[in-house]
């Protein structure tokens, strides 16, 4: 380190260092990127995945619009065709496993978006080489100990058990009120009369022993009304357009006081309606030949 006369400080870097620095920001040759990949694909290989696509991503968040349309971005080879068995039965994933997840693979879900159809199914979801935990609060995880060809089929035969549903609340749809509060500023806020003030864990300079007790209480505060210094009512006479030129705003759809998303939630919902119509009919028919 030198120390200039004006008391500012400069470092000078060693060669190893400058060498270090340049094979960082330069670009890659197609050579060395087609020589990366290979290794790659040794790598998988070696812990029994199948060969990742080449638009795979595994990005942290994305919509179920674009997911849905775009898998082999977003997912590995061996949750793809179980998530395309949920999503043709509106079951909407959360996360699923990846690479680093060795010999085994997922599927999370968000257990209330579950009909109770579902949720049974996969309560009673059992044997030796399946595994069930939760991950993230207020999700469930299913999957399989296996990777490669054989982790995807048996994937997907846990994915085959679970039933057609109508599309989740809060994910697909939410209702009018909700709509008019949050997208459309019809309420008015006030004091919450029980807010209770909690410094966060890394804030809170708590003994390590203690630490994990109040995360969870930090946690439980968090998703309470107890973490909120002003809540929100309900005020329709805030509302100067009708419903349905708010949604038409939003690119959303109306119907039966439910507010759908977009049009990809709402036509999900419409399968859904026609699965049922067509349901009833052959329930009708198979009775009438009784």
């Amino acid at each position: 380190m030198i120390v200039n006369s004006d008391d500012e400080y400069t470092f000078e870097m060693d060669d190893a260092i400058k060498k270090f620095l340049n094979e960082f920001d330069r670009e890659l040759t197609p050579e060395e990127i087609e020589q990366k990949k290979q290794e790659r694909e040794k790598e998988l290989e070696s812990k029994g995945f199948l060969p990742a696509n080449e638009e795979l991503s595994e990005t942290m968040s994305s919509p179920q619009e674009l997911v849905e349309l775009n898998p082999r971005q977003f997912i590995i080879e061996e949750c793809i065709p179980a998530c395309q068995e949920l999503w043709s039965k509106n079951i909407y994933t959360f996360m699923v496993s990846d690479h680093l997840n060795e010999g085994e693979c997922w599927i999370e879900i968000i257990f209330d978006s579950l009909s109770d159809e579902n949720k049974d199914i996969f309560m009673k979801l059992t044997g030796d080489d399946i595994i069930k935990f939760s991950y993230h609060r207020g999700c469930v995880n299913f999957g399989v100990k296996y990777v490669g060809i054989k982790g995807q089929q048996k994937l997907l035969e846990l994915a085959k058990q679970f039933r057609m549903q109508d599309v989740p609340k809060n994910q697909a749809w939410i209702s009018e009120k909700e709509f008019l509060m949050n997208y459309c500023g019809c309420y008015d806020e006030y004091d919450n009369p029980n807010y209770k003030s909690m410094l966060p864990p890394w804030e809170a300079n708590i003994e390590m022993d203690k630490f994990s007790d109040y995360m969870e209480e930090y946690e439980r505060w968090e998703l309470s009304e107890e973490s909120h210094q002003k809540l929100k009512k309900f005020a329709p006479n805030k509302a100067n357009k009708t419903i349905l030129e708010y949604v038409s705003e939003h690119g959303m759809v109306y119907e039966e006081g439910k507010v759908y998303l977009s049009q990809f939630h709402y036509q999900k919902h419409k399968k859904f309606l026609h699965y049922m119509n067509n349901t009833n009919e052959l329930e009708e028919i198979h009775h009438s030949k009784k």
